[in-house]
Parts: structure tokens; C-alpha cells; sequence
């Protein structure tokens, strides 16, 4: 019992088990990876991520994520949120304020497919 404890307490401590707190001043929130997927929960987390072809996805408000790399999908829910990433397909954007900026989209028309609802919200190539 006492190994299983301690073995827990060290995966805890890598953060190999569970979703992990961002670190950060005056945020609050979870960022869980998996399977080449990105999901964040919270505000005014602010972290950058590796892509693999997978989704982003965040619900909550003011926070900073940029991804190197490319995702399929980037869905945002949730006011003041900035997103940068190299490559994405598709874009979803709910609430107000929220920007995700790309350099490029596989897609014939270089740009992202999108939706966007909110006041002050957009989708932009930088």
C-alpha cells in the first residue's frame, strides 16, 4: 500500500496522472493533453503547446495559447481569449473578444474554414 501511495505521489508530481494546474500568476483552470489533443479550462492561463495534427480546445477567458505546429480543429468558448498557431483547418469561435491568428490552412483556399459569434471576435492571418 505505502508503494502504490508513493508511486501515485510521484506521477502527481510529474504530471503523468490527472489533468495539470498551469502554472501562472492569477490563473485558475486545467490543461489536460492527450492523444495529440489539447483541452483548457480556466482563465488567464497562458502557455504554449507543440501540435500534432490534433484539436485544440478552450473554454474560459483571457487566456494566451500558442501552438507550434499544425491542429485540425481550434474551438473556442469563452470571452478575451488569444490564440496563435502555425497551421489549422478549422475554427470555431463562440463569445466576445476572442482572436485566433494563423500563418496557414491546408485548405485550397488557404484559409480556415470558420465560425464566429461574438462582438469583437475574429479570425485573422498574421
Amino acid at each position: 500500500m505505502k508503494n502504490q501511495i508513493a508511486s501515485l505521489a510521484l506521477l502527481l508530481s510529474l504530471g503523468l496522472a490527472g489533468p495539470s494546474h498551469a502554472a501562472g500568476i492569477g490563473d485558475t483552470g486545467t490543461v489536460e493533453e492527450s492523444d495529440g489533443n489539447i483541452s483548457i479550462e480556466g482563465t488567464n492561463i497562458e502557455r504554449s503547446f507543440v501540435g500534432t495534427g490534433g484539436q485544440l480546445q478552450i473554454v474560459g477567458s483571457n487566456n494566451r495559447i500558442t501552438v507550434s505546429g499544425p491542429l485540425t480543429s481550434v474551438t473556442v468558448d469563452g470571452a478575451g481569449n488569444t490564440v496563435q498557431v502555425d497551421s489549422v483547418k478549422r475554427v470555431e469561435i463562440t463569445g466576445a473578444g476572442s482572436k485566433v491568428y494563423y500563418k496557414s490552412a491546408p485548405t485550397k483556399n488557404g484559409r480556415p474554414a470558420s465560425s464566429v459569434t461574438g462582438v469583437g471576435s475574429s479570425v485573422s492571418k498574421r
